[in-house]
């Protein structure tokens, strides 16, 4: 059963703008310091959770390139959560 909530005012309302080099811009809620434990391994870094048609659209996979807020991140991970969401996990690009 998918999740019918219409998340649309919460990326208004919370989101910035993610602008991948080869797509359209789309709303996507960015923190830049996330911290996720698995196993016994623990990392921090960026990150932005987007909706899962925005990814499709963009075509965004791991290796994707984009800005946030005039910084350059690139995809390194896509987790999507079964919600019509996907956490995508960041890395400041060079």
């Amino acid at each position: 059963m998918a999740f019918e909530e219409d998340l649309s005012v919460y990326f208004d309302d919370f989101g910035v703008s993610f602008a991948p080099d080869l797509a359209a811009p789309f709303q996507v809620i960015f923190d830049k310091a996330y911290l996720s434990a698995l196993s016994q391994l623990e990392s921090s870094g960026p990150m932005a959770l987007a909706r899962d048609a925005d990814i499709s659209t963009a075509q965004i996979a791991q290796g994707s390139q984009g800005t946030i807020a005039g910084a350059a991140y690139e995809v390194v991970g896509l987790q999507p959560d079964g919600t019509g969401l996907t956490l995508l996990q960041l890395r400041e690009a060079n």
